[in-house]
């Protein structure tokens, strides 16, 4: 990995000296969410090796400075390219160049270089061998494309209702298509529960006012004096009415 000598810097391209190293060093693959690159273990060791040996070839070049240079001098200049944060989650400490684009995807970084100022020796970054995730597969409707071939060769067509399966939940019936009659047998339908929830609420305040009244006349009511179960509540035979239990009960003498 050898460095080149230093090399100055105009002031417009941000002064200091350029060490280029040649060849350049290729990085492990690093993935990128399309805005910022993913820094992974393999790449942080990488990265240490690199920067010590880095290190070692620059103090290594006594002649390069007007005074033989320091390990610790030179260290706390040259910062690690990536480290862990406080919630011990692993994040790059310099720039690096923007991914070519604005897409997910993965490539590897080339490490071109030193720049090295009074205040910092930071590393100098290339992007190669970018290669984009394949995209999610899509279904092309017709009106995307004109019709015959679409884009690379593919036949599209247009999709016919008939070649589609009607699928239902399981252990539930089709769904029924709805006309005037259903409405109206669903209306009637519900006006009878409404109307049997109406009369339900009337039988029970009559109830509770029956028996207020009997507490208040007579006192406690004894349920075993009348019971519910002693009438027959079925759905198959009707309640009689007063007038024929009037009629059927023998007259007094």
């Amino acid at each position: 990995m050898p460095l080149q000598p230093p090399k100055r810097l105009k002031p417009e391209d941000g002064g200091g000296y350029l060490l280029a190293l040649d060849p350049p060093a290729q990085t492990p693959v690093l993935k990128t969410d399309g805005s910022a690159w993913i820094p992974t273990g393999e790449w942080s060791a990488w990265a240490d090796q690199q920067r010590k040996q880095l290190l070692g070839e620059v103090l290594s070049h006594g002649n390069w400075f007007s005074r033989p240079p320091r390990h610790d001098v030179i260290d706390p200049l040259f910062a690690p390219w990536v480290g862990k944060n406080m919630q011990g989650e692993l994040q790059f400490f310099g720039p690096l160049p923007q991914p070519q684009k604005p897409s997910p995807g993965s490539a590897n970084l080339v490490l071109k270089g030193l720049i090295m100022s009074a205040t910092a020796i930071r590393p100098v970054w290339g992007v190669e061998n970018f290669q984009p995730d394949p995209e999610d597969d899509k279904i092309s409707l017709f009106g995307d494309e004109e019709e015959g071939e679409g884009e690379e060769g593919q036949e599209t067509r247009e999709i016919q209702f008939d070649d589609i399966e009607i699928a239902s939940p399981a252990g539930q019936a089709p769904t029924q298509i709805r006309n005037r009659e259903w409405e109206a047998k669903k209306f009637l339908a519900k006006e009878r529960v409404r109307e049997a929830r109406l009369k339900a609420q009337v039988a029970e305040h009559i109830a509770r006012k029956e028996e207020s009244r009997f507490i208040v006349t007579y006192g406690e009511l004894d349920d075993n004096e009348s019971n519910f179960s002693e009438y027959d509540l079925s759905d198959n035979e009707s309640e009689p009415s007063s007038e024929s239990e009037a009629s059927e009960s023998p007259s007094k003498p």
